[in-house]
């Protein structure tokens, strides 16, 4: 292989690499927003994706992607079913 061709496979290499804490520190991932009180199933990847078993009344959060509508007891609820980075991370509700 060609000296040249290795150089600059190695400066996409190094581009790539730089830019990725630049992605991650403006937001990049459109699921920052969401959170979770009753984590649902996780795959054993890094970092793991979850789902959420939260129900809420008032629809989903608008970050996601796939909101199934279910009624119990003549009540409709609505959930989340995405398969989120790092989902079940952070709570909605705050510390008492």
């Amino acid at each position: 292989m060609r000296p040249q061709v290795l150089l600059a496979a190695l400066a996409v290499v190094v581009l790539l690499a730089a830019a990725l804490p630049f992605a991650h520190s403006q937001g990049a991932t459109p699921s920052a927003s969401l959170c979770c009180n009753n984590c649902g199933t996780c795959t054993r990847s890094i970092p793991p994706r979850c789902t959420c078993m939260d129900a809420s009344p008032s629809g989903c959060n608008p970050s996601c992607k796939t909101c199934d509508k279910t009624t119990v007891a003549g009540r409709d609820s609505f959930q989340c079913k995405d398969r989120v980075a790092n989902f079940c991370q952070r709570s909605c509700t705050k510390p008492a």
